[in-house]
């Protein structure tokens, strides 16, 4: 094992897990750390999970400073996200925004506070060490990055142990990371390919099977691609809360992905987003009905890269701007309304609206007299000839 950096005032991204509350503990008896700064993020947890991290370490003679990121990450982020597709592998990117967003106060904080290091509770095994690591050394290059359960090797039995030792308090069970756009369950922790998670651990989600006997129908306005009003709820944040309940209770949005991670290691990955499972399916069908197939095609390449770089922790990078111009720009007539209809696990679409929407019944119905069908033969001619020429090559071929 490598020696250890001394530092002297430490920011650590403080959450109220185990690994970030082992960390107070590690960083003064194993780096020197003369004083610790607790930075905790707000990005939508829930006041109560906030309230729990806070008792946690209520006892311990530390700073503790709250930064309030829930507005910008529901208003800033998930639009984006939403604007985006912002979907990797079947996992509506959740965690992998917002541990760049909460890296990126926690920088914020430290030079604040005057630290000379950042401190995360990452585990050399997962995603989050590389998101951490990019965002810190991007936005804060002079600050020293402590990671001390990857440095000290520790498994999570070995945290377990050194909690108890140093009297520690912290959640019991399956971990979760949770944010209004998407929660996730023990990830990294679930290491049989069978076995379920139980209903009961669900925060949102229900079982289809236990859903409500009646469907509920949701009409969704979006204006260039932001989600406005659902049913009664409006603006960003509402219009999230009222999905994740409604949605979830009819078994919609439970996702369990087998993921390949950052390092190219596949993990077993269970995730509950009613919300953003219903978001991103409606805005992919309004995007359908509002761009043009060439705007469509170019954007689901741009889409798949701007995943990728947000889901291998380049949120800050400069690339990832300039795509978010480009989608920007596709998302001028990205505008009209969608009904859905919710029901025991399926989200079915029973309506779309749109004075942006360029299908048009009158041209492509084969029930209406439009157009002059004999105006295409020419058209279709001139567009087969390469088949024709390809056609023309098998018959010398075949008779040579």
């Amino acid at each position: 094992m490598a020696t250890l950096p001394a530092v002297r005032k430490v920011a650590l991204a403080y959450s109220g897990g185990l690994d970030s509350i082992l960390c107070v503990k590690l960083l003064e008896h194993d780096y020197g750390a003369q004083e610790v700064v607790l930075v905790m993020v707000d990005v939508g947890q829930g006041d109560e999970g906030l309230a729990q991290a806070r008792q946690r370490v209520s006892h311990l003679p530390l700073k503790l400073v709250t930064v309030t990121a829930r507005e910008e990450f529901t208003g800033q982020w998930i639009t984006l996200a939403i604007r985006a597709n912002g979907s990797y592998g079947g996992y509506p990117l959740s965690s992998s925004m917002t541990r760049q967003l909460i890296a990126a106060r926690v920088a914020e904080a430290a030079r604040r506070e005057g630290c000379d290091a950042v401190a995360e509770g990452s585990t050399g095994k997962g995603n989050d060490q590389f998101r951490f690591h990019n965002t810190f050394t991007l936005l804060a290059p002079e600050l020293r990055v402590i990671t001390p359960i990857r440095d000290l090797n520790l498994s999570r039995a070995d945290e377990r142990l050194l909690a108890r030792k140093y009297g520690l308090s912290y959640k019991e069970g399956i971990s979760d990371d949770l944010t209004c756009w998407g929660r996730a369950i023990g990830s990294g922790e679930i290491g049989d390919l069978s076995t379920q998670v139980a209903a009961e651990e669900y925060l949102w989600w229900a079982p289809p099977s236990s859903a409500p006997e009646q469907p509920d129908r949701i009409t969704v306005a979006f204006r260039e691609g932001v989600p406005v009003r659902a049913g009664a709820a409006q603006g960003m944040a509402q219009i999230i809360t009222m999905l994740n309940k409604v949605a979830g209770r009819q078994g919609i949005g439970r996702i369990d992905v087998l993921e390949d991670g950052i390092m190219g290691l596949k993990s077993r990955e269970v995730y509950e987003a009613p919300a953003a499972a219903v978001l991103l399916a409606l805005h992919r069908d309004l995007e359908r009905l509002c761009l043009t197939k060439r705007e469509l095609e170019f954007k689901a390449l741009v889409d798949a890269k701007w995943a990728e770089l947000v889901y291998h922790g380049h949120w800050f990078h400069p690339l990832k701007s300039q795509l978010d111009a480009f989608i920007g720009a596709s998302q001028r007539h990205v505008t009209g309304e969608i009904t859905v209809e919710l029901h025991r696990g399926t989200a079915e679409i029973t309506g779309r609206a749109s004075t942006h929407g360029l299908f048009d019944p009158a041209t492509r119905s084969v029930e209406r007299d439009s157009f002059d069908q004999s105006r295409m033969t020419p058209v279709v001619e001139t567009y087969a000839f390469e088949s024709a020429q390809l056609g023309g090559r098998q018959q010398r071929i075949a008779s040579a």
